[in-house]
């Protein structure tokens, strides 16, 4: 889903030039040649943009051939790019692919409406993130749209699977933090993948680029300790919750090491942080849960559990896991029920089919 939101009242624009990019990467001690420029254009993406009618039209409006191109990039007339959440491109890539997740796309946006001589830039949509479980951990990527125009007239530019949010939380990125956006990115990609000495790289780029991001400290700290670098973990999750006291993705998995290394009571009293900042992280709750019910806290895991069923309504995993609720609690046909709505939502997730073979076994 495209959308081309109405003026918002937030921020300015935040771009940065070439030459002053270089500049800041080199003062974070990397070689701005070894750094990829995600919104740079190949020569094929240009001739294409040239042929577009906002490329032609150069009398328009700079609105209007905003407009023009989102249109040809997504519309059945132009390049039809679909979302795919799995990969961050480039603007080459994404061009190549028809392929792009929202800072993919962004990137090849920003790109050609620059080429175009409008000066667009990065927006970080804050109220939306997303988040992925691998096993105990969990590694968050957050939402990136564009902007156009001053804090008085802004114009917001995004590209989404789902409705488009509120908008309510925004705020411009100047070039630097988007390029530290798309190497966490990439790290996060990397772990999911199966690939943590890879996301090493990523990640550390990232934090170097731009050290106030929590999420790429928190990311970091996955792939330390998926490395078998627990110490080195334990500090980039410290140093996440320094930057956001609120970076949940943090507490979680500094929660997940703490009982990795046989400390479940200072585990439970830090991921139970999490509830009293209300946070938005589902996989958060569903740990308290499971925590809970291992206690025998059958109220405690009821309240966690559906706190992440609101969170997560889509996902199968919070109806799996009240299921297993109803398992331990000797209600074998609630339980059933539950299994049912897992199962309409993903009936592949592990979750489900641990419930289902529970199940199985005592028919």
């Amino acid at each position: 889903m495209v959308a081309m939101g109405g003026c918002l009242s937030t921020g300015g624009p935040a771009g940065n030039s070439g030459n002053d990019l270089a500049a800041q990467i080199q003062a974070r001690g990397l070689d701005p040649e070894e750094i990829l420029r995600p919104q740079r254009l190949s020569p094929e993406a240009r001739s294409w943009l040239s042929s577009t009618p906002a490329g032609r039209n150069t009398n328009q409006a700079a609105q209007q051939r905003l407009q023009a191109l989102l249109d040809s990039l997504t519309g059945p007339q132009g390049l039809e790019i679909a979302y795919d959440n799995s990969h961050t491109g480039t603007a080459e890539e994404v061009f190549a692919s028809g392929r792009a997740n929202c800072l993919g796309f962004m990137n090849l946006f920003i790109g050609m409406a620059r080429e175009l001589g409008i000066a667009a830039y990065y927006l970080a949509i804050d109220d939306v993130s997303s988040f992925g479980r691998e096993g105990d951990l969990v590694v968050v990527a957050d939402h990136v749209a564009a902007g156009f125009g001053d804090r008085r007239s802004m114009l917001v530019l995004d590209f989404t699977a789902d409705r488009p949010p509120s908008y309510e939380e925004v705020r411009p990125l100047s070039d630097l933090e988007a390029l530290a956006h798309f190497y966490s990115n990439r790290g996060a990609e990397k772990l999911r993948s199966g690939q943590p000495e890879e996301a090493l790289g990523w990640l550390a780029k990232a934090v170097r680029l731009v050290p106030e991001m929590a999420t790429s400290w928190a990311n970091l700290g996955v792939a330390r300790r998926r490395t078998g670098d627990l110490s080195g973990a334990e500090a980039a999750y410290r140093q996440a919750l320094e930057v956001d006291p609120r970076a949940s993705s943090a507490y979680h998995n500094f929660a997940a090491l703490l009982r990795l290394r046989g400390e479940p009571a200072r585990a439970r009293e830090l991921l139970a942080l999490t509830d009293r900042l209300g946070n938005r992280n589902p996989y958060n709750y569903l740990n308290l849960g499971d925590w809970s019910l291992e206690a025998g806290d059958l109220a405690a895991a009821s309240h966690f559990f559906h706190r992440a069923l609101r969170l997560a309504p889509g996902d199968a995993e919070p109806y799996a896991a009240l299921g297993e609720l109803e398992v331990a609690s000797g209600h074998r046909g609630k339980a059933q029920r539950w299994l049912r709505k897992a199962r309409r939502r993903y009936a592949q997730q592990p979750r489900v089919r641990r419930l289902e073979a529970v199940l199985n076994r005592s028919s």
